[in-house]
């Protein structure tokens, strides 16, 4: 668990639990609502250090609301870490 980090670089089915969303929010609490290409709807929390994960099933792309509040764009890959994190080859934009 390293809050930040891009998640699926080790939960992508090897020695860790394979997940197919997962990323960092900022801090415990903080939810993150997702509808996926199909329309189905789930919400997900972030733990004590900000973390959030599932393994259900999705179809890309997803829209996403952070806290209420909406991403512009589609998402495209289940990564969040990869453009919001601050590990590297992230975006930098500061997990969450």
């Amino acid at each position: 668990m390293s809050p930040g980090d891009d998640c699926l670089d080790c939960h992508s089915g090897g020695e860790a639990k394979a997940w197919t969303v997962a990323g960092t929010m900022g801090h415990q609490g903080s939810h993150l609502s997702i509808t996926d290409a199909t329309g189905w709807s789930f919400t997900l929390r972030a733990n004590k250090v900000g973390n959030f994960y599932t393994a259900e099933r999705v179809t890309f792309p997803l829209r996403v609301a952070v806290d209420g509040q909406p991403m512009t764009n589609p998402v495209q890959d289940g990564s969040c870490n990869r453009c919001h994190g601050n590990g590297p080859g992230s975006g930098g934009g500061g997990g969450g």
